[in-house]
């Protein structure tokens, strides 16, 4: 008799159990649901999706024979608007290889700077060194005229705003003669030695070569005073 009531028992149990898996398992798939609801929400939420970064400035490196107005013309834009984004550029006509340079946007509003003249350093002569030097008169304003690379006059007139007119100075910064040629544009129109040595015959045909080949932007600063383009 109590082996009756022993497996009437057990019968009940397992009864029980089969009858709760369903329940069990109903429950386990709404809660995997209500988790998929949930991830596909918020994969839809505009506010979870991480905003695209704003792209960096555009720098660019110089490289030997560079000059302010070809990069300008390599990036679109000019080389006074150049100068004006790249205040450690003292001199338009004075930039280093491997020096960086900012290339402003279209759009960039920039504040305007000055640009300087080049400034010549006087060689002084015996009898100049024994007294105190007289004060160099101001020079005369230059009416802007579109001058030609063959007028010779032309040349003595940018070697007087790029040295002074002193067609053998060399102060040491890297440009050279009256001209103000870098070693790298000497050399790329087939002079040798320093420009500052050669006389101004030849300094006048390898500007004119120069010129031929880069505009008058190879001299930016003097060329807009003088007005030639």
């Amino acid at each position: 008799m109590k082996l009756v009531k022993l497996f009437a028992v057990a019968v009940l149990g397992f009864s029980i159990i089969v009858s709760s898996a369903p329940a069990f398992a109903a429950s386990a798939n709404s809660k995997t649901s209500d988790k998929q609801v949930a991830a596909t929400e918020d994969k839809a939420d505009p506010e979870v999706a991480k905003p695209a970064s704003a792209p960096g400035p555009k720098v660019v490196s110089v490289l030997p024979g560079d000059y302010l107005e070809k990069i300008a013309t390599e990036n679109q834009t000019t080389s006074l608007r150049l100068f004006y984004a790249n205040g450690e550029v003292s001199n338009p006509d004075l930039i280093f290889p491997d020096q960086k340079l900012r290339v402003p946007t279209a759009e960039e509003a920039l504040a305007a700077r000055e640009v300087p003249v080049n400034q010549s350093i006087p060689t002084p002569t015996p009898a100049a060194s024994t007294r105190a030097a007289a004060p160099a008169p101001a020079p005369k304003p230059v009416a802007a005229t579109n001058f030609t690379p063959s007028d010779g006059g032309v040349w003595d007139r940018l070697a007087t705003c790029e040295a002074g007119g002193n067609w053998a100075i060399n102060t040491g910064n890297g440009y050279y003669g009256g001209l103000q040629f870098s070693l790298s544009s000497w050399k790329s129109v087939g002079g040798s030695g320093l420009p500052s040595s050669a006389s101004r015959d030849e300094q006048i045909m390898r500007g004119k070569m120069l010129q031929a080949r880069s505009g008058w932007g190879a001299w930016p600063s003097c060329t807009a005073k003088l007005g030639l383009r």
